[in-house]
């Protein structure tokens, strides 16, 4: 098989790749309960999408599962989910295509042997066979937008054989994948117009996979020639990705907060309404310890027992000073929850898990048009603290920020007084116990440079403000 390809590999900037084949690899001549194989000698991009063809012997879908590790020893898990989009069999032997979007947690673009990400099949029953794996980047994140029109067909021929799994419609831009598999080992040819990247074989079957990018909208019916010399079988696929939308500005989505809480938890939901899916979320949490006693941040819905959503939100800042705490944490491009829902018992709901009883508060905001993942999403940050007697500046340090950036800030301080937040930002989050008092704000950047927002805190008496700013890239 054609070992490894890439075709464009490079992204037009961060979060916003070119819609391209990036990685591909495969091998056939496999043998037993596992059809496996690595992306080396380099790893894909995170965010990319994953297709995935496996090819065997046999006339029955014998996949339990199609899963991701990583080369290391036990090969840990990776957990991106790849659901099947075409399985098809016919004279003896079978191909089942897996798709996966978005893919996270591998080191994008590595090259060490024990870091390579690999895709398996795992397997009901022992086959012989092989697997195609290829990456793009560029695709629509979720599934229900970057997945298009796909069928699959097979036939016979004991001469040259036009393979043909059908047309299916293309939107444009559309990136169409095709893959066939045979059981003679002739010649072939791939369809007009497309790029083979996968053509291999064992002792009784051959396969290829194909891919080509559409200009415009309408159809596309890739067909593979076949050069057979008896009666033979072949079997064919074809599936179409859609490109991510256009990038959009960034802009704040929802917000909420709420101070006055006391326990082993600080949660508050989205309502009145949910924000979309795809955005990113900002939770910052206040309150008075001076010890970070966060065990995890989580999200839920409203409804009995709060179900887990499962996304994944990560400390970008803790600070703590005069015996009062502040810790943001971000989720990106958040998903499984009711999109914009109204229903009291389908609110998405963000908490902060303590491993102490503590009183304070917190402050959630979901931005749309940030960079779908952690890596690319997430610029500088800062925090600081201080104290003051009177009017006093609480600056969290200063960070470089790019055109289009979100800069959010927060700050919190152990007095009840006023505050003036920072020039040219919008406040959303104001709020206060018996004891502490914050708030939060934003702004979207319109040029590159640096800042450093300062909030000015009105004390009467002794005090102690913490600060903190974080920077959000966009799509």
């Amino acid at each position: 098989m054609a070992c490894t390809e890439t075709v464009a590999p490079g992204r037009t900037g961060l979060g916003l790749p070119s819609f391209a084949l990036d990685q591909s690899n495969g091998t056939f001549g496999e043998s037993g309960r596992v059809l496996i194989k690595g992306f080396n000698p380099r790893n894909p991009h995170v965010g990319d999408a994953i297709i995935a063809t496996f090819f065997w012997v046999g006339s029955a879908n014998i996949i339990d599962s199609v899963t991701d590790v990583l080369t290391q020893p036990g090969y840990p898990q990776v957990g991106n989910k790849y659901s099947l989009v075409e399985y098809v069999t016919a004279g003896g032997i079978s191909m089942a295509t897996y798709a996966a979007f978005n893919v996270q947690n591998f080191p994008d673009t590595s090259t060490l042997d024990d870091r390579i990400l690999a895709v398996r099949a795992n397997l009901s029953d022992s086959v012989t066979g092989g697997i195609m794996i290829s990456a793009y980047t560029g695709v629509a994140s979720v599934t229900a937008q970057a997945l298009g029109e796909h069928r699959s067909a097979s036939g016979t021929g004991s001469s040259t054989t036009i393979a043909d799994p059908g047309s299916i419609a293309v939107n444009a831009g559309a990136h169409v994948y095709t893959a066939s598999l045979v059981n003679a080992l002739v010649g072939r040819d791939p369809p007009t117009g497309f790029t083979s990247f996968g053509t291999g074989s064992d002792a009784s079957i051959k396969g290829d996979g194909a891919y080509a990018i559409v200009g415009s909208a309408g159809t596309s019916d890739p067909q593979w020639t076949w050069y057979f010399n008896s009666p033979s079988t072949w079997i064919a696929s074809v599936l179409a990705l859609n490109p991510a939308p256009p990038p959009q500005p960034i802009a704040l989505d929802q917000s909420n907060g709420t101070f006055g809480e006391s326990g082993r938890v600080l949660i508050k939901g989205f309502n009145p309404r949910n924000p979309h899916v795809g955005d990113a979320i900002i939770a910052t949490f206040y309150w008075v310890g001076s010890t970070n006693i966060i065990d995890s941040v989580t999200d839920d819905l409203s409804s009995l027992d709060y179900p887990r959503v499962g996304n994944t939100y990560k400390l970008v800042e803790y600070t703590t000073s005069g015996g009062i705490s502040m810790a943001t944490y971000v989720a990106t491009n958040v998903q499984n929850f009711p999109d914009t829902s109204t229903l009291d018992d389908r609110i998405l709901v963000v908490r902060a898990n303590l491993s102490d009883s503590v009183t304070g508060g917190l402050t959630i905001a979901a931005y749309s048009g940030v960079a779908p993942t952690f890596l690319h999403a997430l610029g500088a940050q800062s925090d600081a603290s201080g104290s003051g007697s009177s009017t006093t500046v609480a600056e969290p340090g200063s960070i470089a920020v790019g055109a289009g950036d979100l800069a959010y800030t927060a700050s919190l301080v152990n007095a009840l007084v006023g505050r003036d937040f920072p020039p040219g930002f919008t406040s959303f989050g104001t709020g206060s116990t018996n004891s502490i008092k914050g708030d939060a704000a934003f702004a979207v950047q319109e040029n590159a440079g640096t800042i450093d927002p300062p909030w000015t805190w009105y004390f009467n008496s002794p005090s102690t403000w913490l600060a903190s700013v974080l920077a959000l890239r966009g799509q």
